[in-house]
């Protein structure tokens, strides 16, 4: 008992001396990297587990699911028929192998989404709705074909454009007059032009050819190509020299008259020719 006295210290009640206390490490931001380690590890276990039974999970239903749709075509779920409305200027040969569906498919196991995303990308397709209907299984599909706005003549051949001045990457066979542009990059102007001169609908249908010089101005060709009478446009103020033209012709009927040539390049002035003069740019 005296030996434990004097090693707790004298009598037992005084507390040990400074120099005589032992001090451990402190291990806190150890032990808190640890616990970060170690929830990582279990995080990252746990998400593998997870992964690998979701992965069976979906292998499963998709073998169900195969099943289901193979046992369906014996039992009258198999596509009796597709039926296209709205195709005018789309080949069948293109629409089909875009639908890339026969006989042999169940009605349920096709994708609408992805079919008409594969049909909306057909070069005349503007839209495309798809629907199916049961007993008798069909697959109606509903086209809305893009509108010529006009035909670009460049090197030599013609490309025709949509109504938003694209270029359609297609073959087309105008069956009506329709107007024809030139000049380099035309198609990403015509529209500026046209929202011009559409304002007036009787004269506008007038306009046969336009040509687009340097990126700049525009010449208008009205009623016929070898005969007609052409409107020199100026690079700027194009909307107040249509309206200009537009004003001459109700007062002096001038697409009527023998001329060629009607320059409203300048502002405080109209020049006419009667007869084919060299095309000033």
């Amino acid at each position: 008992m005296k030996i434990f006295n004097k090693i707790i210290g004298n009598n037992g009640n005084k507390p040990l001396q400074a120099k005589n206390k032992v001090s451990l490490p402190i291990e806190t931001p150890f032990r808190i990297f640890g616990l970060i380690f170690l929830l990582l590890l279990i995080a990252s276990v746990s998400m593998i587990i997870i992964t690998v039974r979701d992965s069976l999970v979906d292998k499963k239903v998709s073998q169900l699911l195969d099943e289901f749709y193979q046992n369906g075509l014996k039992y009258g779920l198999a596509i009796d028929d597709i039926i296209i409305e709205g195709r005018e200027k789309t080949t069948k040969e293109d629409l089909l192998n875009a639908i890339g569906l026969s006989r042999e498919n169940n009605i349920l196991d096709t994708d609408l989404k992805e079919i008409k995303q594969k049909i909306e990308q057909l070069p005349w397709v503007e839209k495309a709705d798809i629907k199916r209907t049961y007993f008798p299984n069909i697959l109606q599909v509903k086209l809305y074909e893009k509108e010529v706005l006009a035909l670009w003549q460049n090197d030599g051949k013609f490309y025709p454009l949509d109504m938003n001045g694209k270029i359609i990457d297609a073959e087309y066979v105008a069956h009506k007059p329709i107007l024809v542009i030139t000049g380099e990059n035309a198609p990403e102007h015509i529209i500026k032009l046209l929202k011009i001169t559409s304002q007036n609908p009787e004269l506008n249908n007038r306009i046969v050819a336009a040509v687009l010089f340097s990126q700049r101005r525009w010449n208008l060709i009205f009623d016929s190509f070898e005969n007609g009478i052409t409107v020199k446009l100026p690079q700027d103020d194009m909307q107040q020299a249509w309206k200009k033209f537009v004003k001459i012709n109700n007062q002096y009927d001038v697409l009527n008259r023998k001329l060629t040539i009607i320059d409203l390049r300048y502002k405080n002035k109209v020049s006419v020719a009667l007869s084919n003069t060299v095309d000033e740019k």
